[in-house]
């Protein structure tokens, strides 16, 4: 008996391990089938045509997928998808330009986002000890703290407006301080370039490449995920319309703050961006994203989500941390936009601020909401469906836009849940079984 009871741990983790091992096996098999697909869509009886729409796909669905984890499980309304994916996309085509070397320097590309960690962390840490006191403040009253934070505001914009039209006053904190930043910033590539690059060269040629591409998408989704923890922190705290139109602030004030930006093309954008992203590596991360969305909403982290969404305050009630979950969907459904915006622009040779305007996020939004909230091959389908549309429609120039429309309007008066509701095409997880459907209680006699 003793025997049995001692064995019995060990037979269960050996058993835990090949079903893991057993349900990830189809991944590497179909990793490695896109190799072949990739020359199949990348060869001229194809055409350059038809595989630069099986590449917007690509991107639609890694797009439509991470909004899904934040739209559709968490319950959020989130239109400032386009703005994280617009930081992806620079900030992997900038280093990609200026410290490459076409992909052959994997650890200046690296050196490249660990001095951009560092300043920015200086920054922030600065930025939150002051919005710490700020709240500190309200023990002198109740309205002190927004009283302070408007007069900060205004401080912040005095002192940039009066440096942009004359030298910099010396009581000009906030400008010398960016300027702090910027020389610490170009100390640490200068005095990093030439380990980093020592470091390059000991790697073999034939995987410098390939390492300097997954940083630059590691790098780019990081960067973007960065930007909606701090986004979600405060933006997340408001619900429906109200989270819909901070978002959507946010995402107007990244799209501007690009345009703006001298290093990163201004207002013409960022060209010629070198290219590396093709078929097999973008249907890889297809497969990664949808991969990983599947396995958190259908966790216990998962579940805590839709806890969240389905009634905020009896999630709170049993000892959720609601804001935590809200803002955990937030970053990484900002993670995977900013992956995506990473390989587009590494594809594409050539960004601008007006790709990721609110047209590219209210697209994204359509795509989940046709696709049904809450059901990840339904974002994938919709996201296939929506891109194709346009284009199965282009013989009819005049009226493509139009008919695009009214098929839109017609789908969500006849199938308001959208294509598949919130089922999914295959399992939810092995082992899971469906809630089963509310009924309704008899009524006991008092």
């Amino acid at each position: 008996m003793s025997s049995r009871r001692s064995d019995h741990p060990a037979a269960s983790s050996d058993s835990g391990w090949r079903t893991t091992l057993l349900s990830n096996a189809p991944l590497p098999v179909l990793i490695a089938l896109l190799i072949p697909l990739g020359w199949a869509v990348g060869s001229r009886a194809f055409g350059l045509y038809n595989e630069r729409i099986v590449m917007l796909v690509g991107f639609n669905i890694i797009l439509a997928v991470s909004l899904q984890l934040i739209n559709g499980f968490s319950g959020q309304f989130s239109l400032g998808h386009a703005g994280f994916m617009a930081i992806g996309a620079y900030l992997a085509a900038y280093p990609a330009m200026t410290y490459s070397r076409q992909f052959h320097e994997p650890g200046v590309t690296l050196l490249f986002f660990l001095s951009l960690g560092l300043t920015v962390g200086i920054a922030g840490a600065v930025i939150g000890g002051l919005f710490v006191l700020l709240r500190q403040s309200r023990r002198l009253h109740r309205s002190a703290p927004g009283i302070l934070l408007v007069l900060m505001l205004v401080w912040i914009l005095a002192d940039f407006a009066i440096s942009a039209n004359r030298p910099t006053p010396t009581l000009a904190i906030w400008t010398h301080g960016v300027a702090a930043l910027q020389r610490l910033f170009s100390a640490l590539i200068g005095t990093g370039t030439a380990p980093a690059a020592k470091l390059s060269s000991a790697l073999p040629s034939s995987i410098r490449q390939p390492i300097c591409f997954i940083i630059l998408l590691l790098g780019g989704g990081t960067c973007a995920a960065a930007v909606g923890f701090i986004v979600g922190l405060p933006a997340l705290r408001l619900r429906g319309d109200y989270l819909a139109i901070a978002t959507l602030g946010f995402a107007e004030i990244i799209r501007i703050a690009i345009q703006n930006s001298p290093p990163l093309g201004g207002a013409l954008g960022l060209t010629p961006i070198p290219k590396y992203t093709d078929f097999a590596w973008l249907y890889g991360c297809v497969i990664v994203t949808v991969v990983v969305i599947w396995r958190i909403a259908y966790s216990p982290k998962g579940r805590a989500i839709m806890a969240v969404r389905e009634d905020e305050i009896a999630a709170a009630a049993i000892g959720l941390n609601t804001t935590q979950y809200k803002i955990t969907a937030f970053i990484i459904g900002a993670f995977f936009a900013g992956v995506a915006g990473a390989l587009y622009a590494l594809h594409e040779r050539s960004i601008t601020p007006t790709s990721f305007g609110l047209q590219k996020s209210i697209e994204l939004v359509v795509m989940v909401t046709l696709g049904g909230l809450g059901s990840i091959s339904g974002a994938i389908l919709a996201a296939a469906v929506l891109t194709l549309l346009p284009e199965v429609l282009r013989p009819v120039e005049e009226y493509r836009m139009v008919i695009y429309s009214l098929l839109l309007v017609v789908m969500m008066l006849l199938r308001p849940q959208g294509l598949l509701g919130g089922w999914e095409l295959w399992p939810a997880r092995r082992g899971h079984v469906r809630a089963p459907s509310p009924t309704v209680a008899e009524p006991v006699p008092a």
